[in-house]
């Protein structure tokens, strides 16, 4: 199975792991599930297991579209090892954050270009045509925040 970048998804959960349900005296308050369809309850928290979204489980590589829990967002765990990579230029009709954890990248926005090191945080309005590459030495990490509950991407090369 592929994710909406094309990336195989990874064959995990491993076997016998399955959504968890904590009651507590008001019902359902907790739950923890690996599921990949809609398990939205609004009286219930998810805590999202690493394996559900983690593309390898030492690294915080991966991606989860957080609509299925109710929450208008998706989340891309960035680790770019090699310098010079990155998506291409591509836009979204929402918002995104980039919070940027290590290393340094080259962020064109628009007619923009952004040197952003660890510890920045770059905001690209909708509509806005948008790359990066690591510019190195090292891995570029980031944390990017899609202001949608599903990914909505238009590649523009």
């Amino acid at each position: 199975m592929r994710d909406g970048r094309g990336r195989r998804i990874p064959a995990w959960p491993p076997d016998g792991v399955k959504q968890q349900e904590i009651r507590g005296g008001i019902g359902p308050v907790f739950a923890s599930t690996s599921a990949p369809g809609p398990v939205y309850c609004p009286a219930m928290a998810h805590v999202i297991e690493r394996y559900s979204w983690a593309d390898a489980p030492d690294r915080w590589m991966g991606e989860l579209q957080c609509g299925q829990f109710g929450a208008n967002s998706c989340l891309i765990f960035n680790y770019q090892p090699t310098v010079g990579g990155g998506p291409r230029l591509h836009k979204h009709p929402y918002a995104e954050i980039f919070v940027i954890r290590s290393g340094t990248g080259l962020f064109t926005i628009g007619d923009q270009e952004i040197r952003a090191t660890a510890g920045q945080i770059l905001i690209v309005p909708p509509d806005t045509p948008h790359k990066f590459t690591n510019l190195g030495p090292g891995p570029l990490e980031s944390t990017d925040i899609h202001e949608n509950g599903h990914f909505i991407t238009e590649w523009l090369e």
